[in-house]
């Protein structure tokens, strides 16, 4: 949970590393993480597209084709939204 002090808020992560958030939308996900130093916290976004190898195996890549990249740009904005939706909570 966020603890507010006079200079700064500083938020831990969990001890699992868990992501913050997870957009999907077909075979691809968007996941949210928050990002601690001194200097302050940042959340970073992972995108990936899942696949299934010839041989049944389900691997990721972040490599996208001309039809994934609508959906890579809704999630990409879904992902600025819900991050800017939390430096609003934090500030207020």
């Amino acid at each position: 949970m966020a603890q507010a002090s006079k200079s700064k808020t500083t938020r831990q992560a969990p001890a699992t590393n868990r992501p913050v958030k997870e957009f999907r939308s077909s075979n691809i996900r968007a996941v949210l993480w928050l990002n601690s130093s001194d200097s302050g916290d940042w959340y970073s976004i992972t995108i990936s597209r899942s696949y299934k190898t010839s041989g049944g195996e389900w691997k990721e890549t972040n490599q996208f084709n001309r039809d994934d990249l609508l959906i890579v740009s809704k999630l990409s904005e879904l992902a600025y939204h819900f991050i800017d939706g939390l430096k609003h909570e934090v500030a207020a």
